[in-house]
């Protein structure tokens, strides 16, 4: 049976003929070539046309110098294909792929905004991610820029930006949503066009809570940005830890123990949990149901204590390290788990029922924010957002890490497309969790729970990922033999589904925009870093 790498080399040969770039592993089951810029976008067309699951996942730009390297990292044929163009540095352009796959969209102007490189086609003034204080033609992540100082910045005049009109569309009214809003937990704008009481376009302007994490892990060591990347967000903070950790250990050659395997499993479903919890808590607020609120954040609690005897830590676990874990699990703790979630269980009939036949919810979420399957590989949509409309994926399953490939267990997909199924989805995915957890403790590997790394990693790269609460989180890390990385990349699960907010939002009504957009559990700590 050929490989990934061999499907990818012959897709190639077919399309290019002896053009074809040779097709080389960049890990297992991951694999990169490096082709001229005006190769880029034929490739990524024949790609589509060949799986239809293919969708970007990120877009990295790295400073080499002289000339910026651009990879743009694909979902495809059951793997991660990156594709490394190279860029002057004096004139850094792509042509845009955004007519091919528009989810594509933020992802090009981030890298416009913090490395300079512009892609012909999606060309936008002033600041996407950046503020606005900051100096233009000054790219943060390229390694000669000058960072101003705090002080240096506030002396400039912040203008912000005046809401977009409709050209030559008078009567459209814009509705600015935020940084400061009561629907919004953490501080982003989206600006509502609207028609009466109709929504006919929205635009987000991200980065009021961007903390450079990306830069900041450049000068920091490894350990050190164990912890960094664990910051990044609060509520899936074992994910971003695991994804960092796996892109080192897989530069390194380190192979985890079984033990410390089953454990980040563990901490990574009671993760999952606890968020989706979260989520049915905040939907509750935002659908004006006070009462879901208070029975959620009863049940969650529960969980809560479990991460806090597992992990030592309530909330930034601190658990998963390079080469493993901190700690162990007693029998005693085993068994306060299983007893724990066996009551939880118990209770999500509670909510399955609540979603199914409540009059009240079904009326706020059945029928809103339509996101088709067509549109959702499009958009490039991950985790309960893209299993809610069809699409079945899932990286436990697809790329497996930790030890989903040795648990059983299923991909819950709905096919309705709505707000409603985005939440029902994770009311069954709790389920799923709880009987993963369950397995793994019952068939918990005896042995050591950690192997220890060097402080030094030798050059070279990787990519990795996981499946957080919110879907498909992305690293790209890569060394230069000291102790420190040369560059690291994020992109989380919201940053790669808030597109579809905008897609969703057309057309519906401005009391709908509540329950549509918690429906995507966005975290905006994740999307900024």
């Amino acid at each position: 049976m050929a490989s990934v790498e061999e499907k990818i080399q012959v897709h190639l040969n077919d399309q290019l003929g002896g053009d074809a770039p040779q097709v080389q592993p960049i890990a297992k089951g991951k694999v990169f070539i490096q082709v001229e810029p005006s190769l880029l976008k034929g490739i990524v067309k024949g790609l589509i046309e060949k799986d239809e699951l293919t969708g970007l996942i990120a877009i990295t730009g790295v400073d080499l110098g002289d000339t910026i390297e651009v990879m743009h990292h694909l979902r495809t044929m059951e793997t991660i294909f990156t594709i490394r163009t190279l860029v002057s540095k004096e004139n850094p352009e792509l042509e845009t792929i955004i007519d091919l796959l528009p989810g594509a969209n933020l992802h090009e102007k981030e890298v416009t905004d913090l490395m300079g490189v512009k892609f012909t086609g999606n060309l936008f003034d002033g600041h996407f991610l950046l503020s606005e204080a900051w100096p233009k033609d000054n790219f943060p992540l390229r390694k000669d820029a000058e960072i101003p100082s705090i002080d240096d910045l506030i002396k400039n005049p912040v203008v912000i930006d005046e809401p977009e009109s409709i050209p030559g569309e008078e009567k459209y009214l814009n509705i600015t949503i935020g940084p400061q809003h009561p629907a919004l937990l953490e501080p982003e704008r989206f600006q509502l066009h609207v028609e009466g009481e109709i929504v006919i376009g929205v635009t987000p302007r991200l980065g009021y809570v961007h903390r450079a994490v990306e830069k900041a892990c450049e000068s920091r060591t490894y350990m050190q940005d164990v912890y960094l990347v664990e910051r990044i967000c609060g509520i899936c903070n074992a994910c971003h830890v695991t994804t960092f950790c796996q892109s080192v250990e897989n530069i390194l050659g380190t192979e985890v123990p079984a033990r410390g395997r089953y454990l980040r499993t563990i901490a990574a479903e009671l993760n999952r949990i606890h968020s989706h919890m979260l989520l049915f808590g905040h939907a509750g607020l935002e659908i004006g149901f006070q009462t879901l609120f208070q029975y959620t954040w009863r049940d969650r609690e529960a969980v809560m204590d479990l991460i806090e005897i597992l992990t030592g830590n309530r909330v930034n676990m601190a658990y998963i390290t390079l080469g493993g874990v901190r700690r162990d699990v007693t029998d005693t703790l085993k068994d306060r788990i299983r007893t724990d979630l066996a009551k939880l269980e118990q209770r999500m009939p509670f909510y399955k029922n609540l979603y199914e036949n409540e009059l009240s919810l079904r009326a706020r979420l059945k029928g809103v924010g339509i996101i088709s399957r067509e549109d959702a590989l499009k958009l490039c949509v991950v985790g309960p957002v893209a299993r809610a409309s069809g699409v079945k994926i899932d990286v436990r399953k697809d790329d497996p890490y930790a030890a989903y490939d040795e648990i059983p267990f299923n991909i819950v997909t709905y096919n309705d497309c709505d707000s409603l199924a985005r939440l029902k989805i994770r009311v069954d995915e709790i389920y799923e969790s709880i009987h993963i957890i369950d397995y793994a403790l019952e068939h918990l590997p005896d042995g050591p729970i950690r192997v220890r790394v060097p402080r030094s990693v030798p050059a070279g790269e990787a990519v990795s990922r996981v499946e957080a609460p919110r879907g498909e989180l992305f690293y790209y890390v890569k060394a230069n033999g000291t102790q420190s990385p040369e560059r690291v990349k994020v992109r989380t699960p919201t940053f790669a589904n808030i597109l579809s907010f905008v897609h969703m939002a057309k057309g519906i009504n401005v009391a709908d925009v509540p329950p549509a957009f918690v429906s995507l559990d966005p975290c905006f700590s994740c999307t900024d870093r």
